[in-house]
């Protein structure tokens, strides 16, 4: 099987040759990149993927905008990293009212335009391409720009305030989004959104409110990447088991980060309630075992991970978070060394 004709059959519960395996969302950090540099002579984000032997590639939008000459918002080079600048914090503080949130100006959404995704495709033929790294969440920026424990009062007690928010942030989101699902149509595979709601014990807030506030606007969303023909990634870290019941209803196909030591997240229950119905990418721990595990523990944890799941399919091995600079790049070697060796 080639690399894109595992992936789809990964989200679609079929049989695959081997486990499918992913650097989670093609991020390499600098102490990943220096141990293959050292090791290897591996020299770019490319070669990396190519010698680990990866199934997705990652492509995202281009920050077209003006440039910020203040040295705390740097020019942007791409669309995670314009979104941290363009939404500096705390530019709604005070705000008590929806005439406070309206009077509030948004980055123009035509700053942020879709990648060359035919380049991608002719330079990526065989495997799976993930529009991604477009952070531009929902919840995530209302607790950015009121404060993150003014953003969950006002969730409780000033309930249309915090909609007012969320309802102009999708509003700037959608344009973008839109956009680029039009140039990616036919070209990407899976489009990947992104929020954070929970810790590793819990959610953040009442699932019941993410109900009501957020869900409705994450349908739109899911709905128009399912329109333009991809699947659809959605990455949320921690302990989000109350609401995968929904994202299933909304037509999420994979859920990204699949962090196992996270509260009622261990492979084995969610497998059994979830698998066959929602697939799973992650499941390999960064805080302990591909930081301060052996490579051997690491080939144990992707075959457990994989047995959890042989009933069902639908599993995509990767680190669960990245950028974290104690991961071992001998464990990451590990992880998809032993999924490729896993048929």
């Amino acid at each position: 099987m080639t690399s894109r004709e595992r992936i789809l059959a990964t989200v679609k519960f079929q049989h695959t040759d081997h486990l499918a395996v992913d650097l989670m969302e093609g991020a390499a950090w600098p102490e990943l990149m220096e141990y293959f540099k050292s090791r290897h002579g591996l020299r770019n984000v490319d070669e990396i993927q190519d010698h680990l032997g990866t199934d997705c590639r990652w492509i995202g939008l281009r920050y077209i905008g003006p440039v910020c000459d203040d040295p705390p918002s740097p020019a942007k080079k791409d669309a995670e990293k314009m979104d941290s600048g363009l939404f500096p914090g705390a530019s709604l503080a005070n705000a008590q009212t929806v005439a406070d949130v309206e009077r509030r100006k948004w980055p123009d959404p035509s700053w942020l335009v879709p990648d060359d995704f035919r380049e991608a495709r002719r330079r990526w033929p065989d495997h799976a391409i993930v529009f991604g790294h477009s952070w531009m969440p929902l919840f995530w920026t209302a607790c950015q720009e009121f404060g993150m424990e003014e953003a969950l009062v006002k969730m409780y007690t000033q309930p249309d305030v915090f909609e007012a928010f969320v309802s102009r942030q999708h509003d700037y989101y959608m344009d973008i989004l839109s956009r680029a699902l039009e140039a990616a149509r036919g070209i990407c595979d899976i489009c990947w959104l992104g929020d954070d709601y929970a810790s590793q014990t819990q959610m953040m807030f009442n699932p019941e409110l993410w109900r009501k506030l957020i869900k409705p606007y994450l349908a739109k969303q899911v709905e128009l990447a399912r329109r333009n023909g991809m699947y659809v990634f959605f990455h949320s870290c921690g302990n989000i088991r109350s609401i995968l019941p929904d994202l299933i209803d909304i037509g999420v196909n994979a859920h990204l980060v699949f962090q196992t030591t996270a509260s009622d997240m261990d492979a084995v229950s969610i497998a059994r309630e979830f698998g066959g119905r929602i697939a799973f990418y992650g499941g390999m721990d960064v805080q302990h075992l591909l930081s301060t595990g052996t490579p051997g523990e690491v080939a144990d944890t992707v075959r457990s991970n994989a047995k959890a799941f042989e009933k069902y399919g639908g599993y995509i091995v990767a680190n669960s978070h990245h950028g974290v600079s104690t991961i071992r790049g001998e464990n990451i070697e590990a992880m998809c060394k032993s999924a490729i060796g896993h048929s």
